[in-house]
């Protein structure tokens, strides 16, 4: 009879082991499909920081091989204009006034005679930039400066060298100066040219010093370092560079200046 009621109530054992099986299977299924959002979120916020990334480093090599191009116009008297294209992939081109401010003097005289200057010898170094999200990347004073949130450094500098082992110091600089402010946003390429408006170089013998004022820039930590690269001696105050360049009264000094304008 004993054995006659435990067939007829089951086996709670038996039981058991049906409910586990049901419980591990919603587990299962319950992690794959949280682990499915979680990638999908993750994995898909990932490829997109990436794609942009990447993005900035092309913008980054294309600028830095632009500017090469376009510094030959800075670099020969004989060449008037050069051109050069750029990818855009969704991001914008901007070209105007209002950039970094300089001026450069000798022994406390500026030089800018026949540049485009204010009554303190500066002159505006203008803008070319492409910009992405937060990240821009700049053709500044001929050379490439890279910039985001959390500061900017140059990736190719300007020509600025200060030399007192050899008594020489050298400043050539780029100035932009598209006199109206424009912007253009594309997917695809676009062609880009400099031209040569106004060029003045000065050489210098017997100079006790050389200066370099930087003023008004955006990109206050990258035009630092480009002057530490260049074995300046620097002094920051209020948003305001100084960088000076002298040993004695023996230094040759050859400071080139060159206003263009990129039409596009």
């Amino acid at each position: 009879m004993r054995g006659c009621h435990d067939r007829a109530g089951g086996d709670p054992a038996s039981d058991d082991r049906a409910v586990s099986d049901v419980l591990a299977f919603i587990l299962v299924f319950a992690i794959i499909l949280g682990s499915v959002a979680l990638l999908s979120t993750i994995g898909f916020q990932t490829m997109t920081d990436y794609q942009e990334g990447e993005q900035v480093r092309t913008a980054d090599r294309a600028m830095a091989a632009l500017a090469d191009n376009f510094n030959d116009v800075l670099r020969y008297d004989g060449v008037t204009g050069r051109e050069g294209e750029l990818s855009l992939r969704g991001g914008t081109v901007r070209t105007g006034t209002g950039g970094t401010r300089v001026n450069v003097s000798i022994d406390g005289t500026y030089i800018g005679n026949g540049l485009n200057t204010n009554d303190g010898g500066e002159f505006d170094l203008g803008r070319f930039e492409y910009g992405l999200d937060e990240d821009t990347v700049a053709y500044e004073g001929g050379g490439v400066v890279r910039a985001d949130d959390g500061g900017s450094v140059f990736l190719e500098r300007p020509r600025m060298r200060c030399d007192t082992d050899h008594d020489r110091a050298v400043v050539s600089l780029v100035a932009i100066q598209n006199p109206d402010d424009r912007s253009v946003q594309a997917d695809g390429r676009i062609g880009l040219e400099l031209t040569s408006v106004n060029r003045e170089t000065v050489v210098r013998e017997g100079v006790s010093e050389v200066s370099i004022n930087v003023t008004e820039t955006e990109y206050e930590t990258a035009w630092e370092g480009a002057f530490d690269s260049g074995n300046w001696s620097t002094t920051t105050s209020g948003g305001n560079i100084e960088a000076t360049c002298g040993s004695g009264d023996d230094l040759t000094v050859v400071v080139t200046v060159l206003e263009g304008r990129i039409d596009y």
